[in-house]
């Protein structure tokens, strides 16, 4: 009995505390103050693990022309704003409980697939598609 206490436990606290950081980010997007976004991807860039998704973080700064995943380990993946959001087959996808895209750079062949938890899903298509209106849209939220 105490498993499934310790269980429920740690499912109620996940969700509360991943609340939280998604109430701080939005608070610090509309105060136009740059974010760290947990999140995993998988590029066929050179240099990155080919095939796999490695977890990281997502530098977000309003109004910037990039956004930035960094891992320990690889270089930092830089994705310029302005490209177009792709749906991935769901066998592509890392983790099934967090929403999964594909974003295609502009000039770029291949997309990064990204996977966020879904309420950071809104922030990263405003950061990548209007860097401009990044903070307004956390605002709105």
């Amino acid at each position: 009995m105490g498993e499934i206490a310790g269980e429920l436990m740690a499912l109620f606290a996940d969700g509360f505390v991943r609340r939280l950081h998604l109430a701080r980010a939005r608070r610090r997007l509309a105060a136009r103050r740059a974010v760290r976004i947990p999140c995993s991807a998988r590029s066929h860039r050179p240099g990155w693990p080919s095939g796999r998704y490695v977890n990281g973080k997502l530098r977000v700064t309003p109004g910037g022309p990039v956004v930035v995943f960094t891992v320990r380990g690889c270089a930092a993946l830089e994705l310029p704003a302005g490209g177009t959001f792709q749906e991935p087959e769901p066998d592509t996808w890392h983790d099934q409980d967090w929403a999964a895209t594909a974003y295609l750079v502009p000039g770029a062949e291949e997309p990064v697939f990204l996977q966020v938890d879904s309420g950071y899903l809104p922030l990263l298509h405003a950061a990548l598609t209007a860097p401009a209106a990044v903070a307004d849209s956390a605002a709105e939220v």
